[in-house]
């Protein structure tokens, strides 16, 4: 996120509720940590949508900046990322899981920032 492309995240509706997380805010702020806890950047949330798996569109595949950056790449990592992290709930991914599609811009470190 600080040395590429990615302006961009999803996640499922099921994990924020299930960590007791509020679902992201156009305008909230979220601070990144690296694995050992250190403040490396403060992100704000520019744009949000809700919808299933299969709505996601070309442009926010390109703007969270994995994979190839292609739809079908993205289709791809995120159902199998999803359904891992639902075995390990115990509970079954499905295809009508809601995801929560964030955009978002990097405010801090300034020399980062968009």
């Amino acid at each position: 996120m600080l040395h590429g492309p990615k302006r961009a995240t999803a996640g499922l509706v099921a994990e924020f509720t299930a960590d007791e997380e509020p679902l992201p805010r156009i305008g909230g702020h979220w601070v990144v940590c690296d694995g050992r806890g250190v403040p490396r950047a403060v992100l704000r949330t520019v744009g949000l949508r809700l919808g299933v798996v299969e709505s996601v569109d070309d442009a926010f595949a390109w703007d969270e900046g994995e994979g190839d950056r292609t739809r079908a790449d993205w289709l791809r990592g995120h159902r199998g990322y999803w359904q891992r992290v639902c075995r390990a709930r115990g509970v079954e991914f499905s295809e009508d899981e809601e995801v929560v599609f964030e955009r978002f811009r990097v405010v801090w470190p300034p020399e980062h920032a968009d």
